[in-house]
């Protein structure tokens, strides 16, 4: 996984402030070390999270880790869809 340990301790904190169960995988191209660049996938599980708390915790993001590309997909239904579950397949729990 490539991100510091502050980095996913800022995501975390990010997060929970809004929802303290949500479930956050990172996914895409920086669970795998051996691959350089690319964005920040986050996928959240949460019931609560509204769209105006995903833009609220993408600028607590940036004033934290700094303005990177940082996509944030939230799933209010659990591991249902494909892409959800192919996510969290190849994802890493945060």
């Amino acid at each position: 996984m490539r991100l510091s340990e502050f980095e996913v301790k800022s995501i975390k904190e990010s997060i929970r402030v809004f929802d303290p169960d949500a479930l956050v995988y990172l996914f895409g191209s920086r669970t795998d070390d051996s691959k350089k660049g690319g964005d920040i996938d986050i996928l959240v599980l949460s019931e609560k999270l509204t769209s105006k708390e995903k833009r609220l915790i993408k600028l607590d993001l940036y004033d934290k880790i700094g303005e990177q590309k940082i996509d944030i997909i939230i799933s209010k239904n659990g591991v249902k869809s494909p892409f959800v579950k192919l996510a969290v397949s190849g994802g890493v729990i945060l």
